[in-house]
């Protein structure tokens, strides 16, 4: 199932405007998951691909496009935990799996006007 992030949070409960107030939504679960993964260095670009979803767990697939000197595995990695933990945190589910897919390498000066994707801070 493809899934798309929603459009914005209701105030008050921190869920997408549409939804039920269920913990559950795909939506819901793809846009926590996409700002989480936003949060990582060195990420550009995050696409939520897959939100599978049961009763109790949820199993995302996430594409990204990241920046040229930063180690591909450590922000792979470091992605799978952010977004795991913001995701039980915020939907009380138990995240089964969380598959990082690297689909673009942005080079600094190059690929600085790619469209969605903002250069990397200096460290």
């Amino acid at each position: 199932m493809t899934t798309r992030p929603s459009t914005g949070p209701n105030p008050g409960t921190g869920m997408a405007a549409g939804t039920t107030g269920s913990p559950g939504d795909a939506a819901d679960v793809a846009r926590i998951a996409a700002q989480a993964a936003s949060l990582v260095p060195g990420v550009s670009v995050v696409r939520p691909a897959a939100v599978r979803l049961d009763d109790r767990s949820v199993g995302l697939d996430l594409h990204l496009i990241t920046w040229y000197g930063h180690s591909v595995p450590t922000i792979a990695e470091t992605v799978r935990t952010v977004v795991a933990d913001q995701v039980a945190a915020q939907t009380r589910l138990t995240v089964a799996v969380v598959t990082v897919t690297v689909d673009d390498l942005l080079v600094p000066g190059v690929d600085s006007s790619a469209a969605g994707a903002t250069a990397p801070e200096d460290d």
